[in-house]
């Protein structure tokens, strides 16, 4: 009878989790198919390169694409550098158990911190304090620091994830610590460091906090020309789409059209580091 009632136990879980699974997966399903039935009808050629016309209730989104590359590219690689080098100083260079642990706590914290306070920060330091305006090198200064704990932590588990017996025997045939790093736990590491730096790239896209006080414009249809200027944003010009147009009704299927977009890019992204992690596998054969 404990048997019978043990199995029967672990079969309500079983099925239980399943359909939590299940249903989860169905309702992913159903909020992007209905964003896909709702902004195919505008997607076209002409949607993604054209500027806004009308009061953005006509033309396309072209200056919004232009204006978040730009501010992810300075966000990533900015982030990315410092966010390597952190993790590669908490997984290999670090010798003081407080230090380390009291840093971790410090990246654990941020992590945590919502994204609006970000964008606070961002403002009274790099708009303000640092005179560099609404630009997109102050979004994307805001955005790295946003991206921080999640590459910093990304980095640190791909340089612990190396062999350490591959490290003791650089070290034993006299390499430095530096020489090891750089030619033993960095290219196995890399795919892995690359993966992330790729992840966190669909990530920062999608913000719309920080960038709606450093860097965003409501409605500037022209491209920019130097990172000191502000920008149309594709998160920042759905939200004004749904919330602040001035007739919502024939901006609604644009809003659609660009949230059709940023869910595209999110997709490539993912599907770049997947690829990306698979190549550089096979090159470095790890």
């Amino acid at each position: 009878m404990r048997r019978s009632k043990k199995r029967w136990g672990e079969t309500a879980i079983t099925i239980f989790v399943t359909a939590l699974s299940w249903g989860a997966l169905a309702m992913l399903a159903a909020i992007v198919g209905f964003i896909i039935y709702k902004g195919a009808t505008v997607m076209s050629w002409s949607f993604l390169t054209e500027p806004m016309k009308d009061g953005m209730k006509k033309g396309g989104i072209a200056p919004a694409i232009v204006g978040s590359f730009w501010v992810t590219m300075v966000a990533v690689f900015t982030g990315g550098f410092i966010g390597t080098a952190a993790g590669a100083y908490l997984s290999e260079f670090a010798t003081d158990r407080r230090v380390k642990r009291f840093i971790e706590f410090l990246v654990t914290t941020l992590s945590g911190i919502p994204s609006v306070v970000y964008g606070l920060f961002g403002l009274a330091l790099f708009v303000v304090a640092l005179g560099l305006g609404a630009s997109i090198l102050a979004g994307g200064l805001t955005l790295a620091l946003l991206s921080l704990p999640l590459l910093i932590r990304n980095a640190q588990e791909a340089f612990s994830a190396v062999p350490s017996a591959l490290k003791e025997a650089s070290l034993g045939l006299g390499a430095s610590e530096m020489q090891t790093f750089l030619r033993i736990t960095l290219p196995i590491a890399l795919p892995r460091v690359l993966t992330g730096l790729v992840l966190a790239t669909g990530r920062v896209l999608g913000e719309t906090a920080p960038v709606l006080f450093t860097v965003a414009a409501y409605y500037l249809p022209t491209y920019p020309e130097s990172i000191f200027e502000p920008t149309m944003l594709l998160p920042y010009h759905l939200y004004v789409l749904i919330t602040s147009g001035v007739n919502v009704k024939e901006t609604y299927p644009v809003a659609f059209g660009t949230a059709l977009t940023l869910l595209l890019l999110s997709l490539a992204f993912t599907l770049a580091a997947a690829y990306l992690r698979y190549r550089l596998k096979q090159k470095y054969r790890v």
